[in-house]
């Protein structure tokens, strides 16, 4: 193999500004060509100050669940302000890379979904499938599945939301996008959100729809792959793992055509 596998190929990476550095160089580090654009914006919410006073009253909880890495970074921001973490309330993380976002900002996860990160699998942990009687907070962006919440409230629990971030259509030029088809150079988009991949659709320009239909899609969920077919797309998508670097590599290492043989 090349030591640079992934040469010739150019990719676009669409994660939010803040979130897709480390990305963009292992991809860019393998020989490939990057293109970022964001199809998400990501802002702190702007109730702060009501949102202090959930994040004060926080030791009234029995469960604790970060929904998304943005949902640790932003509401670990509030849980300090509020002055720290009640030694109480159980941390639980919807998937791996949310636990070690809660980590890296100082708190310990007691409840973490296994496989894919998604409510259901975290529905699935035994620690969720008994809370009858129990008080539990959803930490996460503003909007979202309520399959997570309406769940646990059949199970027996009273559960609140504390929205500490707010997801936004970006402003973005599309002509990026078409400069890449013009030269016949998309090899592939990376999606990991169903809402980022509805996005992408209304921020192409309405004569490339066509091209994106046939473009390669990385997905990270049967819900996404199921969305491209409604919104027109033609291929089949490309199911990664996970939203994880290393699974979103390591998808593109098996599927860029581009790449060098």
């Amino acid at each position: 193999m090349t030591s640079l596998p992934l040469r010739n190929c150019t990719i676009v990476v669409t994660r939010p500004e803040a979130q897709a550095g480390r990305l963009i160089d292992k991809l860019e580090s393998l020989g490939a060509n990057v293109t970022h654009f964001p199809v998400i914006s990501i802002s702190a919410a702007e109730n702060q100050q009501l949102l202090l006073t959930q994040a004060k009253a926080l030791e009234s909880y029995d469960i604790a669940i970060f929904i998304s890495r943005n949902a640790a970074i932003y509401g670990s921001e509030l849980i300090k302000q509020a002055g720290g973490w009640p030694p109480k309330t159980k941390i639980a993380a919807i998937g791996k890379g949310t636990a070690q976002q809660l980590k890296a900002q100082g708190l310990a996860t007691d409840i973490v979904a296994s496989g894919a990160a998604n409510s259901e699998n975290l529905l699935s942990t035994r620690a969720l499938n008994s809370v009858s009687g129990k008080r539990i907070v959803i930490f996460r962006g503003n909007g979202g599945r309520e399959i997570l919440a309406d769940s646990l409230r059949k199970r027996g629990a009273i559960v609140d939301y504390l929205e500490c971030y707010e997801r936004k259509l970006p402003k973005a030029n599309h002509d990026i996008l078409t400069s890449l088809w013009d030269k016949n150079n998309l090899h592939g988009i990376i999606l990991t959100s169903a809402e980022g991949l509805k996005n992408l659709y209304k921020m192409v320009k309405k004569d490339d729809l066509v091209r994106l239909n046939t473009t390669p899609i990385y997905v990270i969920s049967s819900t996404m792959v199921e969305l491209c077919g409604n919104l027109g797309y033609k291929l089949t998508p490309i199911r990664m793992a996970s939203a994880r670097d290393d699974d979103v590599i390591e998808a593109v290492l098996a599927n860029c055509t581009a790449k060098t043989q």
